[in-house]
């Protein structure tokens, strides 16, 4: 979830120092989290399934009348759909549907008390020529990916950390910047950021977790997003997987 700006914008100062980055991790599912002050009123994104769009004339004609899909979708604070990955599907058809449906749909934004704000949700849709049902939404792991709730057939799915070739590389790096005027007003902490690293190493979807200052959340997130991976394998073949990386704006201390 995207949170809140800060209530102090930091931006030009001079950086001071971070500790050094410690190693991105893979991880088997990454969840929707938010950048929020603790104790915080938080509101999750709301979504009704009010469209149905028509089905596919393809699956009808090979006899596939339900399936299931597996999305990542960023919601903004306006409840738009602005940014989707896919997660895993049964048939690749069953995408477009779903793709199809969610645009149709009434969408209500995330809120931190009271205001909206961005956030990103994990949803399994099961999908019929009569519309598509939620069985998964919001900040839920989804252990042992997507295999565990959609069954098999399963002809896409992202990968578990376990399956990968080798561990995440990292091709570019772009450190966060830390203005000296954040670190002189006490702003420190830990941030980590979770994504995904698609089948061509390009990061997709940070999110952060909750608990993080608004500013140190932005800036990490700001830098992740410029990050380029060398694309993540299993059995030589590039996959999807989550990952996350955890950021320590120490202010030199």
């Amino acid at each position: 979830m995207k949170g809140p700006r800060a209530d102090r914008c930091y931006a030009g100062a001079t950086p001071v120092p971070m500790k050094k980055i410690k190693q991105c991790s893979v991880l088997l599912a990454c969840g929707a989290l938010a950048s929020v002050a603790l104790g915080a009123a938080v509101e999750s994104v709301k979504i009704e399934p009010t469209f149905i769009p028509s089905f596919s004339p393809v699956l009808l004609g090979r006899g596939i009348t339900q399936g299931k899909v597996a999305l990542a979708i960023d919601v903004s604070a306006e409840g738009k759909v602005t940014d989707w990955l896919v997660l895993g599907y049964t048939d690749r058809e069953f995408v477009d549907y779903f793709i199809e449906a969610l645009k149709g749909w009434e969408i209500t934004a995330a809120r931190v008390d009271g205001k909206p704000v961005g956030a990103q949700v994990e949803l399994v849709g099961s999908v019929t020529a009569q519309g598509v049902v939620l069985s998964r939404t919001g900040t839920e792991m989804m252990e042992d990916h997507v295999r565990r709730i959609m069954g098999n057939p399963i002809k896409y799915q992202r990968a578990a950390g376990h399956d990968l070739d080798r561990g995440l590389v990292r091709v570019s790096l772009v450190t966060p910047k830390y203005a000296e005027l954040a670190a002189k007003d006490g702003v420190h902490g830990r941030v980590q950021v979770f994504f995904y690293v698609d089948e061509h190493g390009a990061v997709r979807l940070p999110s952060v977790e909750a608990g993080a200052h608004p500013y140190l959340a932005a800036e990490a997130v700001a830098a992740v997003r410029e990050w380029k991976f060398e694309p993540p394998t299993s059995r030589g073949r590039p996959v999807l997987v989550a990952a996350s990386q955890v950021f320590d704006f120490s202010g030199g201390k």
